[in-house]
């Protein structure tokens, strides 16, 4: 609607923000609205259109009214009946014509937000936000050299580590894009999300490529991989991995390693690719940048949205905390740094117009991965372990 200055009214009013900001864009807008059917109602100007309107209308918000958080999405009005006939009446009556017309003026737009308490639980959180970004998922990755950077290493070790004909298990496979070229190499492969609409473009892109019959999908998440196990039984799988942010996105994985163990044969192989919790680019810019709360945020058992390129909560691991944890199952073979001198994708954006130097950068990063030291600063790791 319009930002609104002190006090007056607090309660016709909420607060929007972006659900996914990552992209470091200001902080919450204030906002008056109306409410209409149950939804909240905010309007604009559409002669002048307000800053906040193109990250409104283009991925999931967050919103507050009073002490209730929201997590939804805002869609526009174009009903004209609808806007004329019941919600600028309503506003009227609400704020008044003067008001009307001076927040606004003549050509008037509106939002409508539709969504749920942001306590629910916060699976329920993640499976919405991949669940909005399926659709466009690919193509994000796709245009990002420094996200496309990641899947390029991770396939490589795939390919390496999961020869043709052997049985693997995904958790967290999203929309495929490291699922099809393993799958095109000869694996056969179960794929698990949370989900459904991510398993959807996957099954899509399965029998666009051909391997339908090579990839099964699984609904649900890392925590209920039990399920897993009662439908296969033990030993079904050859090897399993997770990679770039699925295992970031569990609080609690305490079970996560006896349960492989149980899936996974004599000898088979494990492969990890974990947001590391110290990432030396990321604090080197936040420090010069003179934001030491952005540069060590990762540190803390949590990180907030909107400290990572991520849209949710998560929860950061260092390579010590996982070979901890899976010791007792597993034996590590080889762990690696991910964009250790690459930024993260969330900070590269200046980097990308310049892909010399970016080629550079990725054959130097390609180069450090596996030191001692550097191949535990990069933005995520890649572990790889062997069952015991």
């Amino acid at each position: 609607m319009t930002q609104t200055r002190g006090s007056q009214n607090e309660a016709s009013i909420l607060r929007l923000a972006p659900f996914t900001s990552g992209l470091d864009r200001s902080s919450d807008v204030p906002l008056r609205f109306v409410e209409l059917h149950g939804r909240p109602h905010v309007l604009y100007s559409a002669a002048n259109l307000p800053a906040w309107i193109s990250w409104a209308t283009e991925a999931l918000v967050r919103w507050q009214i009073g002490n209730e958080t929201f997590v939804g999405n805002a869609t526009a009005v174009n009903d004209r009946e609808t806007l004329e006939g019941e919600i600028l009446p309503q506003v009227t009556r609400q704020f008044g014509s003067e008001r009307l017309s001076r927040w606004f003026g003549s050509d008037i737009g509106c939002l409508a937000l539709s969504g749920s308490p942001a306590t629910a639980s916060y699976y329920g959180q993640v499976e919405a936000l991949f669940d909005h970004a399926a659709p466009h998922y690919d193509r994000t990755v796709q245009n990002d050299r420094l996200n496309l950077h990641l899947r390029v290493v991770s396939s490589e070790i795939l390919r390496n580590l999961f020869p043709p004909g052997s049985r693997v298990l995904e958790l967290g496979c999203g929309t495929g894009l490291e699922t099809i070229p393993l799958a095109e190499a000869g694996a056969q492969i179960v794929a698990v999300d949370i989900s459904a609409k991510m398993l959807a473009e996957l099954d899509r892109k399965a029998r666009a490529a051909s391997v339908r019959d090579r990839v099964e999908t699984r609904k649900g998440s890392i925590r209920e991989l039990q399920r897993i196990l009662s439908d296969f039984g033990p030993g079904a799988f050859d090897g399993a991995f997770s990679h770039f942010g699925a295992l970031n996105c569990e609080p609690n994985l305490d079970g996560l390693p006896s349960t492989l163990h149980q899936l996974i044969k004599a000898k088979g192989k494990v492969s990890l690719g974990v947001l590391n919790r110290t990432s030396l680019v990321e604090m080197m810019l936040f420090t010069a940048s003179l934001r030491p709360s952005r540069a060590f945020a990762r540190l803390r058992s949590t990180l907030a949205v909107g400290r990572s390129q991520f849209g949710v909560q998560v929860f950061p691991y260092g390579p010590g905390a996982i070979r901890r944890l899976f010791r007792p199952f597993f034996a590590e073979e080889e762990a690696i740094g991910v964009s250790v001198l690459l930024p993260p994708s969330h900070l590269g954006g200046r980097l990308l117009p310049h892909p010399t130097l970016l080629a550079l950068l990725e054959s130097i990063d390609a180069s450090v991965a596996d030191r001692p030291l550097f191949r535990f600063l990069g933005d995520y790791f890649l572990m790889q372990m062997v069952r015991r």
